[in-house]
């Protein structure tokens, strides 16, 4: 009898151990699907904050592409504008120097036919006073193209530069868009 009641204990003891294996596996089931999921949770965060950091350098760099764009495009409408202004002052200069020459050649012509020496003397130094002028109207004619020239060199540089700081905008804005 007691071999009987061993072997029900025994056999109680081991179904109650199958049952709670039953049950604990689910529990196990549950708690790995829990770790996936946890897993998965932690992935999305790692790259959305990876998201993030990258679209915060992004906005960065645009912002700063963005400043040197108008800085430069200012510089270059500076440039623009005071070459317009040299280039002005030349054509007055080139619309004056024909003027000036045919003054002198007018006075040589009167200061053939004038007798009086007073008057003689007062075309003599008129005719010195405009070829002086026109001696300085040369020079100054020369120095406004030579600086007309350093003007174009630098704002062609100055374009060159904003083309390419353009060009770095849009290779940002294709990184944005993305695939």
């Amino acid at each position: 009898m007691l071999g009987f009641v061993l072997g029900l204990v025994m056999f109680c003891f081991d179904s109650s151990i199958r049952a709670q294996a039953q049950t604990n596996k689910p529990a196990d089931s549950a708690q790995g699907d829990r770790d996936q999921t946890l897993k998965q949770l932690l992935s999305e965060v790692r790259e959305l904050r990876l998201a993030v950091q990258r679209a915060t350098v992004s906005n960065t760099r645009f912002q700063m592409l963005i400043e040197r764009v108008r800085v430069q495009q200012a510089h270059a409408d500076a440039l623009s504008r005071q070459l317009e202004s040299v280039r002005s002052q030349v054509a007055e200069f080139k619309a004056t120097k024909p003027q000036m020459e045919q003054q002198i050649k007018d006075a040589e012509d009167l200061l053939d036919r004038t007798p009086d020496p007073s008057a003689h003397a007062d075309l003599e130094s008129r005719i010195k006073d405009g070829k002086a002028n026109l001696g300085r109207l040369a020079q100054e004619d020369e120095r406004l193209r030579n600086r007309e020239t350093a003007l174009d060199t630098e704002l062609q540089g100055a374009q060159a530069k904003l083309n390419e700081l353009n060009g770095q905008m849009d290779a940002l804005m294709s990184e944005l868009k993305g695939p």
